[in-house]
């Protein structure tokens, strides 16, 4: 009996082990044949082949059914746990939020875990009680690679060309705006271009993909302007603290302003010099576009910022 068990995996036909699954767990020949949408005459003939192959009846009609010879009783573990394996990996798996403890890493600056992370949260706990986000900030060069490996889920961003291999949905698109103290004692509700020119300016420089120090750089060093920059910092966190106490200007992107204007004693007014307008989007890596706890997230990240027209001051 072992060296048939032994032989029999080297020549036999998968769909016979389907067969074989059918009968074993129906005890009928017929039901079998019904729920594979088998007639009865291919079934008796896939019941040959079987015999043929295993070298054994397998099962023996008697009174209550068919009943499984000792070999049959003896493979049919290991072959219906085989065939679900099989099965498990070909269908399609499905996510379920409010079962899931998985957590989820977001590529995102600063400005994104202040103006999306806290809608962000509060949408998934909704649904995904047990679930936890984890932000990073990841270098330009490295994102794409991230996303692929899957060190990451889904990233926020501008402007990004990550190449072939990665995907994209755009959130909205948007501009920069000034922060100054809401009780500042010389500049109200409008900034022009002298008081811009002559007032200390803090300089965001982040270190990750965000090219807004770079943008906010070159523009305070233009001729007409020669801004003075009397601090750069690489985090957009510390600046409410910075421009609430001091008399200080800053320029940042509309969206953080008026983030921080809900939380913090500032003005945002428009910049009186021009700066080009970009795009913030949302990116995920084409090796997981079809899995579904991707599209999950990603799914609420659109349905919460997508938005149609440019956020203005």
């Amino acid at each position: 009996m072992k060296s048939n068990v032994d032989t029999v995996g080297q020549r036999i036909d998968l769909n016979l082990l389907v067969i074989f699954d059918a009968i074993y767990r129906l005890r009928n020949l017929t039901a079998a044949g019904r729920e594979l949408g088998l007639s009865q005459p291919a079934m008796s003939q896939a019941l040959g082949r079987l015999r043929l192959t295993f070298k054994d009846p397998l099962f023996v009609r008697l009174p209550r059914g068919f009943e499984p010879t000792p070999l049959a009783s003896e493979v049919a573990p290991s072959l219906v746990r085989g065939l679900s394996e099989i099965r498990g990996s070909l269908e399609r798996k499905t996510f379920d939020p409010a079962r899931s403890a998985r957590v989820f890493n977001i590529a995102q600056g600063d400005i994104a875990e202040s103006a999306h992370l806290p809608g962000l949260l509060r949408e998934v706990s909704k649904t995904g009680p047990g679930i936890r986000l984890h932000t990073l900030e990841i270098e330009g060069p490295r994102l794409r690679d991230a996303l692929g490996d899957g060190e990451v889920d889904i990233a926020t961003g501008v402007d990004y060309d990550l190449g072939a291999g990665c995907r994209q949905a755009k959130l909205h698109d948007s501009d920069y705006a000034c922060i100054v103290r809401g009780d500042h004692p010389t500049i109200g509700s409008r900034l022009t271009v002298k008081q811009f020119r002559t007032a200390q300016h803090i300089l965001v420089n982040p270190r990750g993909a965000a090219h807004h120090g770079r943008v906010v750089e070159r523009a305070l060093s233009r001729r007409e302007i020669s801004a003075r920059i009397v601090a750069e910092i690489s985090h957009f966190n510390a600046l409410a603290a910075l421009i609430t106490s001091s008399d200080f200007v800053a320029t940042v992107p509309n969206l953080l302003a008026q983030t921080m204007k809900q939380f913090a004693n500032v003005k945002v007014l428009a910049l009186p010099i021009s700066l080009p307008k970009f795009t913030v989007s949302v990116y995920w890596h084409e090796r997981f576009h079809r899995d579904p706890a991707n599209i999950w997230l990603r799914t609420i990240y659109l349905s919460l910022f997508y938005k149609t027209r440019r956020t203005r001051v």
